[in-house]
């Protein structure tokens, strides 16, 4: 691809679905979105791109589909991901899935928590639950400390970083938050527990990854197990066992993943709803199974 989005490497789509011959090898029935036997009442919790996606195809089947959303934005944090550096093409997928929403019909309401009683006032006949992940939070001394920001919110704009920055976690996330910073000129530091920077990265991205971090200067500590935060840098465990301190920091990000925010799927099994669990909601990972897992769930109701 000519952009760093990688929404079409390697023969598989992110945007689309349907033109994944991982998933619709499994599907001898064919791919493409057919009709509903029947109409149904949907109603899709969560608005990132598993939501999106099981709306627009509901949707376009037939069903009555109403999306909930909590927050005044759509796209959850696959919005985020187009933030860092040559990934802002990542926003053209956000755009097409709410046109395609527009477009089947799906009635968006935006800022309104879903509960359980919403659930039980709009009777649904079916319900998925798309209601992503959140930053993991491991039980480290001091990782609670509000002056640590986590990721997401630096991204979101909601939390700001000082000149001299420390991300810790250097997975695919904590990089390319590093490189965001770098960008924008902050001195960077990235400190990882694994061997190596971006291991959970494709070879493609992590080439133009590593090739920020050259450019932008980012100093990376790697073999490092953090054990203690603190508001200005951290205290980590080197392989050999011995305790190691980097502080004089103007600002801490936290990158250490994410975690499923799954409130109330069981809850609603209970009242026999017709429940599918999608995307991060199931378990934080890609996005390409995230659009897969919506796409099976809207061809299933």
């Amino acid at each position: 691809p000519s952009c760093r989005c990688l929404n079409c490497l390697g023969g598989l789509c992110r945007v689309n679905p349907c033109n994944n011959s991982v998933f619709t090898d499994a599907m001898p029935e064919g791919y493409e979105v057919r009709p509903a036997d029947g109409d149904k009442n949907v109603m899709v919790i969560g608005g990132g791109v598993a939501g999106m996606c099981a709306a627009f195809i509901c949707a376009e089947r037939g069903h009555d589909v109403t999306l909930y959303e909590s927050t005044d934005k759509l796209g959850g944090n696959m919005r985020l991901a187009a933030y860092p550096p040559g990934k802002g093409d990542i926003s053209n997928m956000i755009r097409s899935y709410i046109v395609r929403c527009q477009k089947a019909g799906v009635k968006i309401v935006m800022n309104q928590e879903a509960d359980l009683d919403l659930v039980k006032a709009e009777k649904p006949d079916a319900v998925v639950v798309s209601t992503g992940s959140k930053t993991l939070i491991l039980p480290i001394e001091g990782i609670d400390n509000p002056a640590i920001i986590h990721g997401s919110d630096l991204l979101d704009g909601k939390k700001a970083a000082g000149e001299k920055v420390l991300v810790v976690g250097g997975g695919m996330v904590g990089c390319e938050i590093a490189a965001f910073l770098g960008e924008q000129q902050h001195q960077v530091s990235i400190i990882e527990f694994r061997d190596k920077m971006g291991a959970d990265m494709i070879t493609e991205h992590r080439k133009y990854v590593m090739k920020d971090f050259d450019e932008y200067k980012v100093e990376q500590i790697v073999n490092a197990k953090v054990c203690r935060f603190y508001d200005d840098g951290v205290e980590y465990e080197s392989p050999d066992g011995e305790r190691h301190e980097v502080r004089g920091f103007d600002s801490v990000v936290l990158s250490m993943g994410f975690r499923n925010y799954n409130p109330f799927a069981e809850q609603l099994e209970e009242l026999g709803q017709e429940v599918y669990v999608v995307g991060d909601a199931t378990r934080a990972r890609r996005a390409l199974d995230a659009t897969k897992e919506a796409y099976a769930a809207a061809m299933q109701i």
